[in-house]
Formats: C-alpha cells, sequence, structure tokens
C-alpha cells in the first residue's frame, strides 16, 4: 500500500515537473514598427503572440505606444483588460461589431463586475468581425500600463457569444508577460 502510494505521488510530481516546463515565458521587447490598427492582424505585425480557449492575443511596445489586438471565435464581443491578472481592477476595452457598426466601451473591474470609466481612452481602435471571428485592436499610451523599470505586465482576455456589454463571457484566460525594455 505504501509502495503504491508512493508510486502515485512519484507519477504526480514528474507530471507536475514537466506542466511547468511546458508553461512558455511570454517576453514582450520595446520595439520601433508600428502595427497598423486596422481590425486585421497580419503576419509579423506583432511581436508577441499567444493562444487560448479558441482566443488569441497579439501585443507589441513602442517607447510610447502599447498596441493590442484581441481576437476570438466568436460573432459576439471580445475583451481586454490590463492591469490585473483578474476582472478586479483591470482596466478593461469591450467591444463587438454589429452591421459595419463597432461598439467600445473602456470599464473598470470591480469584483466580478464592471463599470464604466472616462479614462484610460484609446489613441485608436478598430474592430472588424469577419466569418464568426471578432477582433478588437487598440493603440494605448503605454505609459497608463507600464511604469518605467516595471517588469510584469499582467492582462486578462475574454470572449462572449452574444453582441451584449452585459452577457457572460464564454471563455476567459489571464496572461502575464514579461517586459523587456
Amino acid at each position: 500500500m505504501k509502495k503504491q502510494l508512493f508510486l502515485s505521488l512519484c507519477v504526480l510530481l514528474l507530471i507536475a515537473a514537466w506542466w511547468a516546463g511546458a508553461q512558455s515565458t511570454l517576453t514582450l521587447n520595446q520595439t520601433t514598427e508600428l502595427p497598423k490598427v486596422d481590425g486585421i492582424i497580419t503576419a509579423g505585425e506583432y511581436s508577441l503572440i499567444t493562444e487560448v480557449a479558441d482566443m488569441r492575443l497579439d501585443l507589441r511596445w513602442t517607447t510610447d505606444t502599447l498596441y493590442v489586438a484581441v481576437s476570438g471565435q466568436t460573432s459576439g464581443w471580445v475583451a481586454v483588460g490590463l492591469g490585473s491578472a483578474a476582472m478586479n481592477g483591470a482596466v478593461m476595452y469591450i467591444g463587438f461589431v454589429t452591421g459595419d457598426k463597432a461598439q467600445l466601451k473602456v470599464q473598470q473591474g470591480a469584483r466580478h463586475s464592471h463599470t464604466d470609466i472616462d479614462t484610460n481612452a484609446p489613441l485608436e481602435y478598430s474592430m472588424k468581425e469577419t466569418a464568426g471571428q471578432t477582433v478588437l485592436e487598440l493603440a494605448l499610451n503605454a505609459s497608463e500600463f507600464i511604469d518605467k523599470g516595471q517588469k510584469k505586465l499582467e492582462l486578462i482576455i475574454a470572449m462572449g457569444a452574444a453582441d451584449s456589454f452585459l452577457s457572460m463571457h464564454k471563455a476567459k484566460a489571464n496572461i502575464s508577460v514579461n517586459l523587456a525594455e
């Protein structure tokens, strides 16, 4: 019995060690190249790309601007939150496309809800919905989310099935990115 318990524990530790090693470290470097904020993500446009749960996050960081693109396999809303690994405390950009009109709100997460805020407006944004995929691209003032010497940027991404700022998410993920100037 003790031998079987010991072997089970060893297998669990090996799986945990493999899983930790399999998790990739995401690093965002500063660059001088600028993406085009047009709601279309092209190859090479962003310097950091990660995918999770039918969603994709693309980032590029210049001296003054943080470019963020979030896309999801949905004809509903997509969102990205910055500054927190959870909804609570994150500055969130939530948007969807109805017909050919983009709807975008900037909101602050508070516990498990969010409310509109008048700060952190994007410098530029664009949205497109094509063939069941919704894309939100943002150009943000980098200094609002990245302080000099900051080593990590915490983000959340999510998507929902409806064109509504009030509907629940059908997928969500938190992402931690190392920053390298």
